[in-house]
């Protein structure tokens, strides 16, 4: 299996997962006398058995991160990934630097104008070679989880 099929399947169970815990809620109350369809006690089992194999899913996924370059890049999976983060985390905060406050409902009347201390034109050319320096990693990553394959 490909690492990208992995991590397809690892959603697929999370979503099966959630459902079988709401399935769980709405069954756990049942009239007096009565019983329901299904079985609450089954469905714990089930439960149970999807977050054992969601985990081993998991490890395998964390396992074949560590262990596998990224091609023409020094970086392990595990650290382009942490690095992708770290650049849209940059990228957000520089494009929230000059967003304008509502300071002209606290302004005070004697409160001078204020100049920005940094080139908004130069924080913009950052933020473009930032985005271009993530797509290319991003796919980079998207291109090594569906040629690579997943670590047992």
């Amino acid at each position: 299996m490909k690492l990208g099929e992995a991590l397809s399947q690892l959603k697929k169970e999370q979503n099966r997962l959630t459902r079988l815990i709401s399935l769980r809620k709405e069954n756990i109350y049942v009239e007096q006398g009565k019983k329901t369809k299904i079985d609450p006690k089954r469905l714990s089992e089930e439960i149970d058995n999807k977050i054992k194999e969601i985990r081993e899913l998991k490890i395998k996924i964390q396992n074949t991160n560590l262990n596998t370059r990224i091609n023409d890049k020094n970086l392990t999976l595990a650290e382009a990934i942490i690095k992708i983060n770290d650049l849209r985390d940059k990228i957000s905060n520089l494009s929230k630097l000059f967003d304008k406050e509502r300071e002209y409902l606290f302004r005070d009347k004697d409160m001078k104008d204020r100049i920005a201390q940094l080139d908004e034109q130069e924080i913009e050319k950052e933020i473009v070679e930032l985005e271009n320096e993530k797509t290319q990693l991003d796919n980079k990553i998207q291109i090594t989880n569906w040629t690579t394959e997943l670590i047992d």
